[in-house]
């Protein structure tokens, strides 16, 4: 994609954190923008920001979760600013606990937001990016990873998490090769640890899974990046169409360290069973 202006992007998750540092930076680079979230009042609030600053910007309630919202979305985005150009599918949550504890409502709500939340921004999206880039316009699709689904923190208890942003990766990786030939770029957001409020995501968790557990906030959160720096850092990734986009130096040791390991074992099976001769 060569320049933003005047683009349609939609990113859920948009009323903070990581999705609000999206919105700002492709607005600044001239996109409109489309601020999903499941908190209304936090994607007005987001959207009321980016039009003080001059920017066009609209808020949507959207529960990623549920198919029918984002197709609903889908169509009061395009019916408010026009099809889509750009799809960010960001909205994301997190808990902690030991895999071996961890209840059938837990599963459901990490896989139906952090995965299928993904998977149903694309299917109600796709055809707005198929129609746009028919018309000789381009479009990109970002979906939001985590170094977690790359190179997780097996020491700690993130494992549903991490699993389902492995998904993430893994289903970008394919999309994008399945999207190639129509020109539409996917790229897949691996961020490391950001200043967010992630580690509450428990607030949004609905009633009826039961109640669950704020994440403990780590302390290197103190240090970390802040969402509208991760912004600008995929702004840039869509206009160079990576397939990957990081955010932090510790990308490289954590990916290295995880793949020694698998290279050793290959070793190792190469060594005690020699090809036959």
């Amino acid at each position: 994609m060569d320049n933003l202006t005047n683009r349609i992007a939609v990113v859920t998750g948009a009323g903070e954190g990581i999705g609000r540092g999206i919105a700002l930076a492709l607005a600044e680079a001239g996109a409109h923008i489309a601020i999903a979230d499941i908190d209304t009042e936090a994607a007005t609030r987001v959207a009321s920001e980016l039009t003080a600053a001059g920017h066009t910007a609209s808020p949507f309630h959207v529960d990623v979760a549920n198919p029918d919202s984002l197709t609903a979305l889908a169509e009061a985005v395009q019916a408010s600013l026009g099809p889509a150009h750009i799809l960010c599918n960001n909205a994301g949550v997190m808990l902690s606990g030991p895999l071996a504890e961890a209840s059938p409502a837990d599963w459901q709500w990490l896989i139906s937001v952090n995965l299928l939340g993904v998977i149903n921004g694309v299917q109600a999206f796709l055809p707005q990016l198929q129609a746009n880039q028919h018309n000789a316009e381009s479009t990109h699709i970002v979906n939001t990873g985590s170094m977690a689904g790359l190179a997780p923190r097996t020491h700690l208890d993130y494992g549903i998490y991490s699993a389902t942003k492995a998904a993430v990766v893994s289903y970008s990786e394919n999309l994008r090769a399945e999207l190639a030939s129509q020109g539409i770029g996917v790229s897949v957001l691996c961020p490391s640890t950001v200043s967010t409020r992630i580690w509450e995501a428990d607030r949004n968790r609905p009633a009826a899974l039961g109640p669950g557990a704020p994440v403990p906030r780590p302390d290197r959160v103190k240090d970390a990046i802040d969402g509208a720096t991760v912004g600008h850092l995929v702004r840039n990734g869509i206009l160079q169409d990576r397939p990957y986009i990081f955010t932090s130096e510790d990308a490289r040791p954590r990916i290295q360290t995880r793949h020694d390991t698998i290279l050793t074992d290959i070793t190792l099976h190469e060594s005690e069973n020699p090809p036959s001769p």
